[in-house]
């Protein structure tokens, strides 16, 4: 019975030992940024939605993230995509910062030089009212130049009395 037991023993032995580098890869596939106890608890705040993301952006992406400050992370997470995201974190220093100021422009509404104009700086914009008269049955025809405001009961070749 007690040579049952070490075998069984080193048995189990074996297959822990077997399975740990399988075990340790593994941890490595899901190997995340250690964050703060602060970070940890906004991490925590987030919905599971968020989390999840956070856990599928690389390391660099989720170390960066925490560098960024609240305006931005709030664009971060409600105006780019995954893709834009892993940009700019591959991008260095200089054109992270240019980035940031062409997307805090672009919600500000405020174009720079950046882009391009296809109108010229002399163009004339006219204003003009495109209003139809459509013909009814029973209409008397196209309105005089002047119209007259309209009589109780009139209701054609006048303008409204609502619209004096």
């Amino acid at each position: 019975m007690k040579k049952l037991i070490i075998a069984s023993t080193a048995a189990c032995g074996l297959a822990i030992a077997a399975a740990a580098p399988a075990l340790a890869d593994h941890h490595m596939e899901a190997e995340s940024y250690a964050m703060t106890a602060a970070q940890e608890k906004m991490y925590l705040d987030w919905s599971a939605e968020q989390r999840m993301t956070y856990q599928e952006w690389p390391i660099a992406a989720q170390e960066y993230y925490w560098t960024l400050n609240d305006t931005q992370k709030n664009v971060w997470w409600n105006t780019l995509t995954n893709d834009q995201r892993v940009k700019i974190v591959n991008m260095v220093p200089e054109q992270r910062m240019a980035a940031w100021q062409s997307i805090n422009s672009q919600l500000s509404g405020s174009a720079t030089a950046t882009t391009t104009s296809t109108t010229s700086g002399s163009a004339k914009i006219n204003y003009t009212s495109n209003a139809m008269v459509q013909p009814t049955p029973g209409d008397e025809g196209p309105p005089p130049a002047d119209l007259p405001i309209c009589e109780p009961m009139q209701q054609d070749n006048c303008i409204n009395r609502g619209a004096v």
